[in-house]
């Protein structure tokens, strides 16, 4: 019977249109997820970061820095020293020629201030000197390490602090969330 109308359809059209489903295939589904995965990946990182994730990056990009100070300053026998101002947000990498000059890093992982603009150095502790929260302070990173255990905490805008501390001789900086005075 097929060829022969039923209501003006044909009958073979009819169970076709039955067996076929509605919906996507997962392949479809799948392909739509990869885009929305790579246009996530796009935008998240140029959205604005809040202050809190700020200084979170900055005290972990500010340890790291001090570690990397420390391996350079071994492996290169060249002298480095970290100029800080607390109560600002000034922190800068200075490299000491040969001949005892300041200069420049001429390592470009060392060229940018490892601290986000808007954090500022509230203080650093240095048992020798005390509790320092103004002036200008140099950490001298020689080829053994920091001289001295050193903590330095970082403010954001809305208060709240991080803490960097460097222990001598060893290479060792830990990051700790909130305001420490000494190592737990």
């Amino acid at each position: 019977m097929t060829g022969c109308p039923v209501n003006g359809v044909d009958a073979a059209l009819l169970v076709r249109r039955k067996g076929s489903r509605a919906g996507f295939t997962l392949i479809e589904i799948a392909v739509v997820l990869v885009i929305i995965g790579m246009v996530t990946l796009l935008v998240l990182p140029r959205l604005p970061s809040s202050d809190g994730e700020n200084l979170k990056i900055s005290a972990r990009t500010l340890a790291s820095t001090l570690r990397y100070m420390q391996e350079r300053a071994a492996t290169s026998g060249t002298g480095y020293y970290l100029a800080l101002a607390p109560g600002t947000e000034s922190v800068k990498i200075v490299e000491i020629g040969a001949d005892g000059s300041d200069k420049d890093p001429s390592d470009p992982m060392l060229q940018k201030s490892p601290v986000k603009e808007g954090i500022i150095i509230a203080d650093v502790r240095i048992p020798r000197l005390g509790k320092v929260s103004d002036g200008q302070l140099r950490l001298h990173v020689g080829m053994g390490g920091i001289r001295d255990f050193v903590t330095i905490h970082l403010r954001s805008a809305d208060g709240k602090f991080w803490t960097v501390m460097a222990f001598p001789s060893g290479g060792k900086v830990k990051v700790y969330e909130g305001y420490l005075e000494d190592a737990p």
